[in-house]
C-alpha cells in the first residue's frame, strides 16, 4: 500500500467510524472488555482524542520527521597498489532494518490470531501470557536476527531534555481531564464493579497495567512505529501501527454487532493508537504512552480504590 493511501486510511477509518456510530445512535460506547463496565458518551470518547492530537501538533520544541539513509556510510576500499579506491557500504543496515520491520508486522498480523484463547478455560492468564511470549519475544528475536541500530536512538537527542517531558504534558493532561472529569464524561457508573474486592481490582489493575500499557507501547510504538517511521514517514507508519493497534482488539467480538464492535474499536483503540503515535513521533518518550494507555484502562477504576 503507498504511504499517502496508508496515512488516509489510518485518519478516515476511525473518522467513519464516528460519523456510522452517530447515524447508528449510538452515542455511549462499550469501550472495555469488562462484563462490569458500563457504556461511555462518544463524546467523551472523541473529543479527548482529538485535543490531544492538536496540542500535540501546536505545543512547541517537537522533534521533526524521522529520516534514516538506506544503508550506513560507505567505506573506501582500495582496488589494488596503484588502484583508486571505490565506496562499498559498510553494512546493510537499511536492509536489516526492512527485514526487522517485516518481521514486526508479521507478529502483529499473527497475534490477533490467537484471540480466541482469551475465552478458552484459563484463557485470563493464558492470552496475556502469549502476548507477552509473541509481542515482547518475539519482537526481541527479530531485532537480535536482523540487528541495526534503533532510528529513535539519535533522534530523541534532538529534543532539549525539559521537553522531552513538558512537551507531552498538555496533551496527556487534557485527554485524562476531558474523558474522565469534564461535563463531556457524565457521572460514571460503577455500580457493576460494587460487588469485586477492592485488592483484588488493584491487583487486576496492575496486572492489566504490566501486561497492556507497558507490553503494548513498546511493542506497537517503541518497536514497530520506530521502524516503519524509517522507512514509510511519519504519519504512514502512525497510521499503520494504529490499525494494527487497533486489530489487536478483534478478542471484542462477539459483545455485540460485528459493524458496532469494528466501529467501537476504530474509534477508541483505532484512535488511542494515532494519539500515542503522534505523542511518540513528536517526543520519543515511552513513560508519556504508558501513563496515557494505563489511564484510558484504570483511570475511570480510581474511586473504587479510594472510597
Amino acid at each position: 500500500m503507498r504511504p499517502k493511501l496508508l496515512t488516509a486510511a489510518g485518519l478516515a477509518l476511525p473518522l467513519l467510524a464516528v460519523i456510522v456510530l452517530l447515524l447508528a445512535g449510538r452515542t455511549s460506547l462499550a469501550v472495555s472488555a469488562d462484563e462490569e463496565a458500563a457504556g461511555i458518551p462518544l463524546a467523551a470518547v472523541v473529543v479527548p482524542l482529538a485535543v490531544g492530537l492538536l496540542l500535540t501538533r501546536l505545543v512547541p520544541w517537537r522533534l521533526p520527521a524521522l529520516t534514516v539513509s538506506a544503508r550506513a556510510p560507505a567505506v573506501l576500499v582500495p582496488l589494488g597498489p596503484a588502484g583508486p579506491a571505490v565506496a562499498e557500504p559498510a553494512e546493510p543496515t537499511g536492509v536489516n532494518l526492512r527485514r526487522q520491520a517485516v518481521g514486526l508486522v508479521v507478529i502483529a498480523v499473527v497475534f490477533p490470531l490467537v484471540s480466541p484463547v482469551r475465552s478458552a478455560p484459563g484463557g485470563d492468564l493464558l492470552y496475556p501470557a502469549l502476548k507477552l511470549l509473541l509481542l515482547l519475544g518475539g519482537g526481541w528475536l527479530v531485532l537480535r536476527r536482523w540487528p541495526a541500530p534503533s532510528p529513535a536512538r539519535g533522534h530523541r537527542a534532538l529534543l532539549p531534555r525539559r521537553w522531552y517531558w513538558l512537551g507531552p504534558a498538555p496533551a496527556v493532561l487534557a485527554w485524562a481531564w476531558l474523558g474522565h472529569y469534564s461535563p463531556l464524561a457524565g457521572e460514571p457508573d460503577l455500580s457493576g464493579y460494587a460487588t469485586i474486592d477492592p485488592v483484588f481490582l488493584a491487583g487486576a489493575a496492575v496486572f492489566t497495567f504490566l501486561t497492556a500499557s507497558v507490553t503494548e507501547e513498546i511493542f506497537y510504538r517503541v518497536l514497530l512505529q520506530t521502524r516503519l517511521e524509517a522507512l514509510l514517514g511519519r504519519w504512514p507508519a502512525i497510521a499503520a501501527s494504529a490499525l494494527l493497534f487497533a486489530a489487536l482488539h478483534v478478542h471484542r467480538y462477539g459483545d455485540g454487532p460485528a459493524w458496532e464492535i469494528t466501529a467501537v474499536i476504530l474509534v477508541s483503540s483505532g484512535g488511542l493508537g494515532l494519539l500515542t503515535g503522534y505523542l511518540w513521533a513528536r517526543y520519543r518518550n515511552v513513560w508519556a504512552l504508558i501513563v496515557l494507555h494505563g489511564a484510558a484502562n484504570a483511570l475511570g477504576l480510581l474511586p473504587l480504590l479510594f472510597t
